[in-house]
């Protein structure tokens, strides 16, 4: 077993990537697939806040700083999911040294079947250096003209490296009549849309209670996005009409959720 390393990346902030990096890597792990989330954004680190990891003992920062062993900072999460968090303390960031997460990812790699690597926004030296060890890339972005500069950027750097794209999650939808089109998005950067996630309040409400959506709310559209994503990563097929649901309004309850059968 030799694990394959997806880095999670976005031009922009707040498009998403941390949560899309939970959930496809809580949904992997749901899949029985050994499975590691690496929390690779040194300066902003939040996957232990929004997993309830907070106050470990030791992060990946103490790792990175020579001052715990690496079998210390991984935690225990959702669906067996290994965690290996960040530390928010600016004294953890000022000692960390980034460039040893290459040497963990290889240490760890024939324990699992996946790692997952949240990797910071933007174009920086961190950013770029995650996507220098990664296997493949995933984009994450909204559909917003200013995202996709983004999304143009890290593809330049991604090709400059020669790292193969898996595709973009498209996440956050359904906001504003205006957005971009699919077409227009993958014709732009050359790359498929693997899932397109619309907004839901439900995501911010299982953050309130630091568990993944596809853990706290699996039967809405954003876990299924996420959990089809997983599975075709993984190899799993998974009848159609188990993975697919669609909203039905009704007059009087709103908004309700069916099993929808569809046909490619």
């Amino acid at each position: 077993m030799t694990a394959k390393t997806f880095t999670i990346i976005s031009g922009k902030g707040g498009v998403g990537t941390t949560t899309a990096s939970i959930n496809l890597s809580s949904a992997l792990a749901g899949f029985a697939k050994k499975t590691l989330i690496i929390d690779a954004d040194v300066g902003m680190p939040a996957i232990g806040l929004m997993l309830g990891l907070e106050t470990s003992k030791a992060t990946l920062h103490d790792v990175l700083s020579g001052t715990a062993e690496l079998k210390e900072a991984i935690y225990d999460g959702p669906n067996n999911l290994h965690v290996l968090p960040g530390s928010i303390s600016l004294h953890s960031f000022v000692n960390a040294n980034s460039e040893i997460i290459g040497d963990i990812l290889e240490s760890v790699r024939e324990k699992y079947d996946f790692i997952i690597l949240d990797s910071p926004t933007g174009i920086n030296k961190n950013s770029i250096f995650s996507i220098s060890i990664a296997d493949e890339i995933i984009q994450v972005m909204t559909p917003d003209i200013v995202s996709l500069a983004g999304a143009m950027k890290i593809k330049a750097i991604s090709d400059n490296l020669e790292k193969p794209f898996r595709g973009v999650l498209l996440n956050r939808a359904g906001i504003t009549q205006n957005e971009l089109s699919r077409e227009k998005i993958e014709s732009t950067l050359g790359l498929r849309i693997l899932e397109t996630i619309a907004e839901d309040k439900n995501v911010n409400n299982s953050l309130a209670f630091k568990s993944p959506v596809v853990i706290k709310y699996p039967g809405l559209p954003t876990a299924v996005s996420f959990n089809r994503q997983a599975a075709e990563i993984a190899g799993i097929k998974v009848p159609l009409n188990d993975m697919l649901y669609e909203k039905k309004e009704t007059k009087k309850k709103g908004l309700r959720l069916s099993l929808s059968k569809s046909k490619k």
